[in-house]
């Protein structure tokens, strides 16, 4: 990925309504799903948003392979950042986490499987893995090769992954899905207009901004469970939380 895209997250991560309201829902999940100070290590952590509020409960972690990422993170006092991969866990290794996420990560690797195999072996006894990934490639655009994504994924697609990997799903659903019919259409536009060299990273107006933020928030009512696992038959998106099999 485009290194400069880096900088790009950092300006608009706290106030661009998919950032903001994506943390909201991953924070939530976080606190379902995990003990209290559990340790997490968020793979692929880029600038650090994530772990900046997740180290507040948690022992967060992450690793990043681009130099660029890991000294904004260390820039902005996340001291338990490291060089790393999808394929190199060698600076955690020492290491077992309650939970391994990948949060917009696997759809830029070539081999996903062995990303997840490698998870697999810092996670403790029962550890989880907590994914996101854009759905749906016919969904495919712009943004994406800008982004550098090799794939967007679908609900089956994800689930045989998981378990060719080694884990048992504890949930799997779509989300971003009460702004999924706007969205279809703001991409069908662009791709009539043809709309190149950009990724869909620019700031709505304010009033805008505020209630797709609002919305996308609500869906944690939903993702986070109350019971059942709940979630949506489509979206933008997918969520998927699985855990480690016994060996």
């Amino acid at each position: 990925m485009d290194e400069s895209l880096y900088w790009k997250f950092l300006e608009v991560e706290r106030s661009h309504w998919w950032f903001v309201a994506r943390r909201q829902i991953l924070l939530a999940l976080f606190r379902h799903y995990l003990p209290s100070g559990g340790c997490i290590l968020d793979v692929g952590c880029a600038t650090g948003y994530i772990l900046e509020a997740a180290q507040q409960e948690f022992d967060a972690w992450g690793i990043d392979p681009t130099p660029t990422a890991v000294k904004i993170c260390q820039d902005r006092g996340l001291t338990q950042v490291v060089h790393g991969s999808t394929e190199d866990f060698s600076a955690v290794a020492d290491k077992r986490f309650d939970a391994v996420g990948f949060f917009d990560v696997i759809e830029h690797v070539d081999d996903d499987l062995s990303a997840l195999r490698n998870a697999r072996e810092v996670l403790t006894e029962h550890g989880l893995v907590m994914i996101t990934v854009p759905a749906h490639m016919w969904l495919w655009s712009e943004h994406d090769v800008i982004n550098d994504h090799k794939r967007r994924y679908v609900k089956g697609q994800l689930e045989h992954l998981l378990h060719d990997a080694g884990f048992h799903i504890e949930q799997l659903t779509y989300f971003n899905s009460y702004l999924f019919p706007s969205a279809v259409l703001a991409r069908l536009a662009r791709r009539i207009i043809r709309s190149v060299g950009k990724a869909d990273l620019s700031m709505p107006p304010p009033w805008a901004n505020r209630l797709m933020t609002r919305v996308f928030a609500s869906e944690r009512r939903h993702l986070v469970p109350n019971g059942r696992p709940r979630g949506f038959p489509t979206g933008l998106s997918l969520l998927a939380i699985a855990r480690k099999d016994e060996v």
